[in-house]
């Protein structure tokens, strides 16, 4: 009862703020809004083709082109529309598909070099964006490539961790389960707004983005999510607090982006363990998406290029700080190379089932000799060595398949005349 006259002359005042802030259109708030198809898009369309950036570990900083779409490409939006007579193909995924390098050194840039090389007129239209899901990045290969009329799709599946991706709500299109099938549902709006709601208050504002600097919201938000995940399979609240707790045993202070671990395979593997029935509930929904998309994609040629993370590859010597991570947790090195392993396989043996190719980048970055590493060590994203090995991979196989099925290799001088326009 003391306090009482206190809270209702603060919160009183809040609100008289609020509304004259509103009033004369002071200190606007400044939104992050969602993108409702796909979650978030790698760029903001604009008015011409135009140069982006990025920073490397080293600290370089690294410009790339986009297209109007945000498409990394030299081909305008009007020269691509214009084309009739090139092999398009759509390329999707995470940030190991929207790595920071030139085009020319990521893997969609090498496989349209291998391939116009080899007498097959080709443009590669590369769209990947960071933490995305697989189901989000057929989802962004219906909203911005699909107008293109591509004769085929990339999907870059990184098994480090698109299995665990395939479950999260968080800002994300998602699969859900309705009556025995598996519906995409909208995004649950935790680090994004919701773009269908305009928020003018100011007061809220300040106190949400308060709550999202000190993790609150999301801590929050993280937790009822895997309340329910764990109710589902059975599994108490000691399971969710155990899963918490060794995320933040998996940060490695001696690794510059501490995190690096956990994002790039540890949290897939920890998250699998915690709540076991989760990895074949992932598998039914990779199922889901692969299905779903040869049915809406007859005459496409599809095309699974699974990229295995660097725990996986098992390029030696493995570093240190990975295994002195590991000692802290509930998991093993040996336990995560075989889980992955079995996963890759999983994913070769459904592209076989629902009629897409599948490329074998495992094999091929196993099969490296050379002195340099595959992935960096600030954030175990592939290097450009390992995208010329996956590019040539991804280009190897579809000729195998051009050839195969009579496909005759075309000249290249029309790819050439749209490079000089």
């Amino acid at each position: 009862m003391t306090a009482a006259p206190y809270v209702g002359f603060t919160a009183a005042t809040l609100i008289v703020v609020d509304l004259l802030c509103n009033l004369f259109g002071l200190f606007p708030p400044t939104h992050d809004y969602g993108d409702l198809d796909v979650g978030w898009l790698a760029a903001v369309r604009t008015a011409s083709i135009h140069y982006d950036r990025c920073v490397q570990a080293s600290g370089e900083v690294v410009q790339y082109v986009r297209n109007e779409d945000g498409i990394r490409t030299n081909f305008s939006v009007q020269q691509l529309l214009a084309d009739r007579g090139t092999f398009k193909i759509a390329a999707t995924g995470d940030s190991q598909t929207d790595l920071c390098a030139p085009n020319s050194q990521v893997h969609a840039g090498i496989l349209e070099r291998e391939l116009n090389a080899n007498g097959v007129r080709a443009i590669v239209l590369p769209y990947g964006v960071g933490r995305y899901s697989p189901l989000q990045s057929y989802l962004v290969f219906k909203k911005v490539l699909k107008k293109y009329a591509p004769d085929a799709l990339v999907l870059n599946f990184y098994t480090g961790n698109d299995f665990n991706d395939l479950l999260r709500v968080d800002d994300r299109p998602h699969f859900d389960k309705s009556d025995g099938r598996y519906q995409i549902a909208e995004p649950v709006w935790y680090r994004l707004d919701d773009p269908r709601v305009q928020q003018r208050s100011r007061v809220m504002f300040v106190l949400r983005s308060l709550a999202n600097r000190t993790g609150i919201r999301n801590l929050i938000l993280r937790f009822q999510f895997l309340s329910k995940m764990a109710a589902e399979q059975g599994a108490g609240l000691s399971a969710v607090v155990a899963y918490m707790r060794d995320l933040r045993k998996s940060i490695e202070p001696s690794v510059a982006y501490q995190e690096a671990f956990a994002a790039q395979f540890l949290n897939q593997q920890l998250f699998f363990h915690w709540f076991p029935g989760s990895r074949d509930e992932s598998v039914r929904r990779v199922r889901a998406l692969m299905e779903l998309a040869r049915t809406e994609n007859p005459n496409t040629l599809l095309i699974m290029s699974a990229l295995p993370s660097y725990e996986l590859v098992q390029q030696r010597p493995v570093d240190d700080a990975l295994m002195r991570t590991i000692g802290r947790l509930p998991i093993t090195y040996e336990g995560g190379v075989r889980e992955e392993q079995e996963l890759y396989d999983t994913l070769r043996q459904l592209a076989d089932e629902y009629g897409w190719l599948f490329v074998d980048n495992l094999t091929a970055l196993r099969g490296y000799r050379g002195p340099d590493r595959l992935y960096n060590k600030f954030d175990y994203h592939l290097l450009p060595v390992a995208s010329t090995i996956i590019g040539r991979n991804q280009a190897a196989v579809l000729l195998d398949h051009l050839h195969s099925h009579g496909t005759r290799s075309r000249p290249l001088e029309h790819v050439t005349q749209m490079k000089q326009r």
